[in-house]
């Protein structure tokens, strides 16, 4: 326990280096019981990431800047045995018809990505959700479309993607000289939060979408949704932010941290499909048989940091520099480890004898970044908290495990979002 406190101490220490502006070398150093490298990402202490600001800040070194078009030729897509996405045929080209659900940061990433990759027709599907009046932490009224979906579409648009609001608007551009629907895709990747896979499912029912291979990009975790004959999910490493570049390409940039790092997808025929794709437009993937394992180390990197980072109005950074909440993250990863120990056993046999650390060294690896449930809770949305700590306390309880820290989580950041909704009521009203 003493020399995990001690480690403890240390990111507290660089964390606050970093924030001060004074941080040198590497943020965390490789521990000595970091072994058994089998998978990229899984052991291997991730590389510091690129010097950031708050969304609004130019773009420097180590933001990768979307306003601008990759300059690599566009390789063929390499697979195997039919015609489908699951199984194309060696040297085919690319999959020419992509649907990406989800105009969010991830949203215009892989639309940006998979136009630059070679793809002819990307889709994004935006929310058609009302923008309606919205009260960010800070209290102030936005009526419009707020600067992340407004960047997404700018983003997205830039790259020659079409950007699309409900099914009735696929462009008939897809309709090529090919027998299939326009409603049919060689792939779909679903980037939006749990809470809304049962609607965007309904929908694409409603409008007859069909694929070849359906890609769920998510962090928490939830009962299959999508059918799993075409299904894949995705564990991505990354973190994104949109941020404003007047005057500059698009208006908008993206700042991608730990982009050197893989996306992790199944080893089975639809995760390497997709693989193949993703390798194909210049974003690192790979198929792991380690697949269960790696889901839930990116499940615990969630778990400890996205609600407590709305909660101490930090970022990760901030996260690892306060003693409080660096307190409780180490509870919060207890209390994790004890309800999926038998539920996730297959994962948890695969997590090294260290994987406390490797979990808080991912954590450190974010940086300035804002969780995702921070940058949501600011801006007045929904947050996932179902399928992150209410997972957690779901299985405890159904074990008969205590789970007070993340229970006290959950109730802290829903008396924070009942609080938020309040005061964007009264500001409505007040108008």
């Amino acid at each position: 326990m003493d020399s995990i406190e001690k480690r403890l101490d240390l990111w507290a220490s660089e964390g606050r280096a970093r924030l001060e502006g004074t941080g040198r070398g590497p943020l965390i150093p490789k521990p000595d019981t970091m072994h058994k490298p089998i998978t990229p990402g899984r052991t291997a202490a991730p590389a510091p990431p690129a010097p950031s600001t708050r969304p609004g800040a130019r773009v420097g070194k180590g933001h990768v800047a979307l306003s601008s078009k990759r300059s690599s030729p566009r390789p063929s897509f390499d697979a195997s045995s039919t015609a489908s996405a699951m199984d194309a045929p060696a040297g085919e080209a690319t999959p020419s018809r992509v649907l990406v659900v989800g105009g969010g940061r991830v949203g215009a990433y892989l639309a940006k990505v998979l136009r630059d990759g070679g793809v002819e027709h990307v889709v994004l599907k935006m929310s058609n959700r009302s923008a309606g009046a919205r009260a960010p932490a800070n209290g102030k009224i936005q009526d419009a479309e707020d600067p992340t979906r407004a960047g997404a579409r700018a983003i997205a648009t830039h790259a020659g993607a079409t950007c699309v609001t409900t099914y009735d608007d696929l462009p008939t551009t897809l309709d090529v000289a090919i027998d299939r629907p326009i409603t049919h895709f060689d792939f779909v990747f679903v980037a939006v939060k749990t809470y809304a896979f049962e609607s965007v499912r309904a929908e694409m029912e409603a409008s007859k979408i069909s694929y070849d291979v359906i890609v769920l990009a998510h962090n928490g975790m939830c009962a299959p949704v999508f059918d799993a004959s075409k299904s894949a999910r995705a564990s991505m490493p990354q973190s994104w932010d949109i941020f404003p570049t007047p005057g500059e390409g698009c208006g908008y940039g993206m700042h991608v941290r730990n982009e050197d790092k893989p996306w992790v997808l199944p080893d089975t025929p639809h995760g390497r499909a997709a693989k193949r794709l993703l390798d194909t437009c210049g974003v690192k993937a790979v198929a792991s048989p380690e697949f269960e394992f790696l889901v839930l180390q990116k499940y615990f990197i969630n778990g400890v940091a996205n609600l407590l980072a709305v909660i101490g109005d930090v970022d990760c950074d901030g996260l690892l520099a306060n003693d409080t909440l660096r307190t409780r993250m180490g509870r919060l990863y207890d209390e994790m480890y004890s309800a999926l120990k038998q539920p996730h056993r297959e994962g948890i046999a695969m997590a090294p004898d260290n994987f406390r650390d490797v979990v808080f060294q991912w954590v450190a690896s974010y940086g300035a970044h804002y969780p995702s449930s921070k940058q949501d809770f600011d801006a007045g949305a929904r947050l996932e908290i179902e399928s992150l700590n209410g997972y957690v306390v779901r299985l405890a309880e159904s074990q008969g495990l205590p789970c007070p820290e993340n229970k006290k989580v959950l109730e802290e950041v829903r008396s924070m979002i009942e609080a938020r909704d309040a005061k964007a009521k009264q500001a409505v009203s007040a108008r």
